[in-house]
């Protein structure tokens, strides 16, 4: 049985998480319809990784939780349907962003986590995917994918995707 949410609430919203309670079914749903009207709107006229972009690719992160914890061993990954991709000229992309050429590499800011930048060392681009920036000389290189839970899919989804296809 579904935990209950809030007494009061017959839709799944609960106050004290500020939380609201959806199907992963309806959400895909939903999330497969802004994608393609997205896709009949003037060319570079959505900012990707801004705005509302950014809401939609975490709820896409949700539904991909969703699956993978459903389906375990047997998931192959993300529901690319769900996401936006560099060959729709709908999209304005970010400069050096960690699928713009070069190897991506995790850098660390004190007290701000880590995030996903582009070029040598994180130099020749001190601002990441999710919007973050951080002044030369701030920060380190690290191993491994960024903290950051956007910068972190945008390497993800962008090492399954084969190069030149961004």
């Amino acid at each position: 049985m579904p935990k209950k949410t809030a007494p009061h609430s017959p839709y799944g919203y609960d106050p004290k998480s500020d939380t609201v309670r959806v199907g992963q079914h309806d959400l895909a749903r939903l999330l497969l319809m802004f994608r393609s009207l997205v896709r009949e709107q003037e060319p570079g006229s959505w900012d990707h990784m801004r705005d509302y972009d950014v809401s939609f690719e975490r709820l896409a992160d949700a539904v991909d939780d969703a699956a993978k914890a459903r389906q375990g061993a047997d998931w192959k990954g993300p529901d690319l349907r769900m996401r936006c991709t560099t060959t729709e000229p709908v999209y304005t992309w970010p400069d050096s962003a960690p699928y713009d050429g070069g190897t991506p590499v995790t850098w660390s800011v004190a007290g701000y986590g880590s995030h996903a930048a582009s070029g040598e060392e994180g130099q020749r681009s001190r601002m990441s995917p999710c919007g973050f920036s951080w002044a030369q000389g701030e920060g380190r290189r690290v191993d491994g994918l960024p903290d950051c839970l956007e910068c972190r899919r945008e390497v993800q989804l962008g090492a399954d995707r084969p190069r030149g296809a961004w």
